[in-house]
C-alpha cells in the first residue's frame, strides 16, 4: 500500500517524462521493426520476381535449344538423303552424260541468255530416262518436292519438274556446292507451288572427281512437327526464322515468310540469350538459339503479360503476408508497452524523484521497498547506498575544510619568497647570456675570415700544382711534336720522289693516249668504208630480186656492224679526249705538288727549331712553379690549424651562452610555477570556504515521514538552480587543488 501511494504521488510530476520515455522506446522499436519488414518484403519481392523470371528464361532457353537440336537433326537427315541420291550410280551416269552432251552441242561456248532462249520450253536436257524414273520414284517416299541434276557446266541434265531457268552455274548455291561439295540449307518460296521449301545441294562425284550437282527441295512439314514437339508441355511458341527475320516454320502454323522481328534484334541476340521485341501488337520475351550452322535462328517466345502474371500473383501473396506480420507486430508492441510501464517506467520515476531531492541537498530521504531482484531493485539498493555514502562524505568534508584553509595560507607565503629569488637568478643569467652571445659572434667572424684565408691558400696551391702538371704536359707535347716533325720531314722527302716518278708516268701515259687516238681515227675510216660497202651490197641485192634476199640480209648486218663500230669509235674518241685532258691536269698538279712539298719541308725544319726553344723555356717555368706550390702548401696548413682552434673556441662560447639561456628560462619557469602554486593555494582556500558553506547547507538528518513524505506544512524539495550551480562549480576547484 505504501509503494502504491508513493507511486500515485509521483505520477503527476514524472508523468510526462515516463510517457515520453515509454513512447520513444515503443515507437523506436516499432519503427525499426516496420522498416525491417518493409525492407525484407521489398528484397523478397525483388528476389522472388528475379528468381521466377530466371526460371522462365531457363524454360525459354531450353525450348529454343531443343528446337535447334531437332531442326539440325531434320536437316542432317535431309542432307543424308541428298547424299544417297548423289551416290546413286544412275545419277552419276546421268551427270556424265549431261556433260558429254553439253560438250558435243557446244553449249559452254554460248552465252547464258542464248541458252535460256534455246531451252525455254523444257529448261532441262533430260539426258537419262532411268535416272529420271529413279528420282520421280523417290519424291513421295522421301517427301521431296523437286530434284534437279546439273552437269559440271551447270546446265540442267535431269529435272523432276520444269525448273525456273536452264543455267545454274551463275547461281550462288551452285557455286558454293561445286567449290565446297555441299551448299548450306536455304529456305525459299517455291514459285511454282507458292510453298516454302528448303533447298540442299550436293556435288556428284565419280571416283573423287566432280561430275555434277544434285539439288533437292524439301517441304517444311517435318520441321513444323519438330517445333511442335519442342514446345510440348509449355505455352510457348517456337518460330524458325532466317537471317532477315522471316518466319520459315512455326509451332503455331500461320503465314510463312512474314516478319517476326527485325534482323538487328536477332543479330544482337546471340546463342542462348534473352531478347525482348514487339510482335503482333504485343510485347514478347523469348530466347534465341542457332541452327543450320548459324544461318537460322530458333526463337522460343511468349507474351510478356502472360509471363509476368505468375510473378505478380506471387508478389501479391508476399505483400499479404507482410500485412499480417505488421498487425502482429503492432499487437506485440502494445503488450510490451504495458509491461514496461508496470515494471520499469513507474519505479524509475519514483527513483528519479528521490535523486532530484538528493541533488537539491536533502540527504535525509529514505529508499523503501528495494528488495526486488530485478534491475530496478538493484538500482534502488544502489541509490540507498549512494545516499548513505554521501552523508559520510559530507561529514568528512566539513571537518577537513578548515585544515585545508590554514595550509593554503602557509603555502601562499612560501611561494612569494621563492618567486622573488627566481626573479633575481633569471636577471643575472640573462646578462651572462648576452655577453657570451656577443663573444661568440666575434669568434665566428674571425673563424670566417680564417676560412677565407684557407680557401685562398688552397686555390694558390691548386693553381701551382696545375701549373707544374701543365708544364710537364707542354714539355712532353713539344718533344712529341719535334719527333713528329722529323718523321714528317722524312715522309715529305719520299713524297717528293714519288711525285717526280708520277710525273714521268703521266708523260708515258700521254704518249700512249696519242697512239690510241690514231687507232680510233683508223677505225672510224674503216666504219665509213663498211657503210659504203653495205649500201652497194644492198643495192645489188635489190637489183637481184628474190635471189639476192640472202645477200641483202648480209648487207644489213654489215651496215649494222659498221654503225656499231662507228659509234664505238666515237665513244672511244670522247673517252680518250677526257683522258688526255686529265693527263694535262695531272701534269700541272704534279708540278704544283713538287713545289708545295718543298715549301712544307722548309716549314717543318723551322718548326723543329722553334720546339727546341719552347722546351728550354718550359723547363725554367717548371722550376719556378714548383717553388710556389711548396710555399702555398705550408701557408694552407698553418691557416687550417688556426681555423680549427677558432672553431673550438666558438663552440665553447656558444655552449656557455646556451647554458645561461637555459638557466634564465628555468628561473622564469620556476617563478611562473611559484605563481601558479600561489594561485592554486588561493583557489584551494576559496574552495575550502565554499565547501564549508555547502556542507552547512546540506540536510543530513531531520524529521521525515515513514513513507518518505516531507514534514507537515513543508513543500516537497525541488532542485534549486543556485544550489545545483554551486555543486557544479565546486567540482573543478577541488580537482585542481
Amino acid at each position: 500500500m505504501i509503494w502504491r501511494r508513493f507511486r500515485r504521488r509521483s505520477e503527476k510530476r514524472a508523468g510526462d517524462v515516463k510517457s515520453s520515455l515509454r513512447r520513444r522506446y515503443v515507437f523506436a522499436t516499432g519503427g525499426v521493426a516496420i522498416i525491417l519488414l518493409i525492407v525484407v518484403t521489398s528484397i523478397g519481392s525483388f528476389g522472388l520476381a528475379r528468381s521466377m523470371k530466371q526460371q522462365q528464361d531457363a524454360v525459354l532457353i531450353d525450348a529454343a535449344r531443343r528446337s535447334g537440336l531437332l531442326v539440325d537433326r531434320v536437316l542432317a537427315e535431309r542432307l543424308r538423303q541428298v547424299d544417297l541420291i548423289a551416290w546413286e550410280s544412275s545419277v552419276i551416269d546421268a551427270a556424265k552424260k549431261g556433260t558429254a552432251l553439253s560438250r558435243r552441242r557446244g553449249l559452254p561456248l554460248q552465252t547464258i541468255s542464248s541458252l535460256e532462249e534455246r531451252f525455254k520450253a523444257t529448261r532441262s536436257q533430260q539426258v537419262d530416262s532411268t535416272s529420271l524414273e529413279f528420282l520421280l520414284d523417290l519424291l513421295p517416299k522421301l517427301d521431296i518436292a523437286e530434284v534437279m541434276l546439273t552437269d559440271q557446266y551447270g546446265y540442267n541434265a535431269v529435272a523432276t519438274s520444269p525448273p525456273s531457268d536452264f543455267v545454274q552455274s551463275d547461281e550462288e548455291w551452285w557455286q558454293v556446292a561445286w567449290k565446297t561439295g555441299v551448299s548450306d540449307a536455304n529456305a525459299t518460296e517455291d514459285k511454282a507451288t507458292g510453298e516454302t521449301v528448303v533447298e540442299l545441294a550436293r556435288a556428284v562425284r565419280d571416283h573423287g572427281r566432280r561430275v555434277g550437282i544434285v539439288k533437292a527441295k524439301f517441304g517444311l512439314a517435318s520441321v513444323d512437327t519438330a517445333l511442335v514437339q519442342a514446345g510440348v508441355g509449355t505455352s510457348l511458341r517456337v518460330d524458325l526464322v532466317d537471317s532477315a527475320g522471316h518466319v520459315i516454320a512455326s509451332s503455331a502454323g500461320g503465314t510463312r515468310f512474314r516478319i517476326l522481328t527485325s534482323a538487328d534484334d536477332l543479330t544482337r541476340g546471340i546463342a542462348d540469350s534473352i531478347i525482348n521485341f514487339a510482335a503482333e501488337a504485343t510485347r514478347q520475351r523469348g530466347a534465341v538459339a542457332v541452327a543450320n550452322d548459324g544461318h537460322w535462328r530458333l526463337v522460343a517466345h511468349g507474351d510478356e503479360a502472360s509471363l509476368s502474371a505468375p510473378i505478380e500473383r506471387a508478389q501479391l501473396a508476399l505483400f499479404g503476408g507482410a500485412v499480417v506480420v505488421l498487425v502482429a507486430i503492432v499487437g506485440a508492441l502494445t503488450l510490451v508497452s504495458r509491461s514496461i510501464d508496470r515494471r520499469i517506467t513507474s519505479p524509475a520515476a519514483i527513483l528519479a524523484e528521490l535523486a532530484e531531492a538528493v541533488a537539491a541537498g536533502d540527504l535525509s530521504r529514505q529508499v523503501h521497498h528495494a528488495g526486488a531482484e530485478d534491475e530496478i531493485g538493484r538500482l534502488a539498493r544502489a541509490v540507498a547506498a549512494m545516499i548513505s555514502e554521501l552523508r559520510r562524505l559530507a561529514t568528512a568534508l566539513g571537518s577537513s575544510a578548515q585544515e585545508t584553509s590554514a595550509m593554503s595560507a602557509e603555502i601562499t607565503a612560501g611561494t612569494e619568497e621563492m618567486a622573488a629569488s627566481a626573479g633575481e637568478i633569471a636577471h643575472t643569467a640573462s646578462e651572462l647570456s648576452q655577453q657570451s652571445t656577443g663573444m661568440a659572434q666575434s669568434i665566428q667572424s674571425l673563424s670566417a675570415s680564417a676560412e677565407q684565408l684557407v680557401k685562398i691558400a688552397g686555390d694558390l696551391r691548386d693553381g701551382a700544382h696545375e701549373g707544374v702538371a701543365r708544364n710537364e704536359q707542354l714539355r712532353g707535347l713539344s718533344l712529341e711534336s719535334r719527333r713528329k716533325l722529323d718523321e714528317s720531314s722524312r715522309a715529305l722527302e719520299l713524297l717528293a720522289k714519288d711525285v717526280g716518278a708520277s710525273a714521268s708516268a703521266i708523260e708515258g701515259l700521254a704518249t700512249a693516249s696519242q697512239e690510241v687516238r690514231s687507232f680510233v681515227t683508223l677505225v672510224q675510216k674503216l666504219a665509213r668504208q663498211s657503210k659504203l660497202l653495205a649500201l652497194n651490197a644492198a643495192m645489188e641485192a635489190a637489183r637481184a630480186g628474190e635471189h639476192g634476199q640472202g645477200f641483202a640480209v648480209v648487207a644489213s648486218e654489215v651496215r649494222r656492224l659498221a654503225a656499231m663500230s662507228s659509234e664505238a669509235a666515237q665513244r672511244t674518241e670522247q673517252v680518250m679526249g677526257s683522258v688526255l685532258r686529265g693527263i694535262d691536269e695531272s701534269r700541272a698538279s704534279s708540278e704544283r705538288s713538287v713545289a708545295t712539298v718543298q715549301q712544307v719541308i722548309d716549314a717543318t725544319e723551322h718548326g723543329v727549331r722553334s720546339f727546341v726553344a719552347v722546351e728550354e723555356a718550359v723547363q725554367s717555368n717548371e722550376t719556378w712553379t714548383t717553388a710556389i706550390e711548396r710555399a702555398a702548401t705550408s701557408a694552407n696548413t698553418l691557416v687550417a690549424e688556426i681555423t680549427k682552434r677558432l672553431t673550438q673556441l666558438s663552440s665553447g662560447t656558444e655552449s656557455f651562452a646556451a647554458a645561461m639561456q637555459q638557466v634564465a628560462a628555468s628561473s622564469e619557469e620556476q617563478s611562473a610555477s611559484t605563481q601558479e602554486i600561489a594561485a592554486a593555494a588561493g583557489a584551494l582556500s576559496s574552495a575550502a570556504e565554499r565547501l564549508s558553506q555547502l556542507v552547512a547547507n546540506l540536510r543530513l538528518d531531520g524529521p521525515a515521514a515513514p513513507n518518505g513524505d516531507p514534514p507537515a506544512g513543508q513543500k516537497p524539495a525541488v532542485p534549486s538552480a543556485r544550489r545545483v550551480g554551486l555543486d557544479l562549480t565546486l567540482l573543478p576547484d577541488l580537482t585542481g587543488a
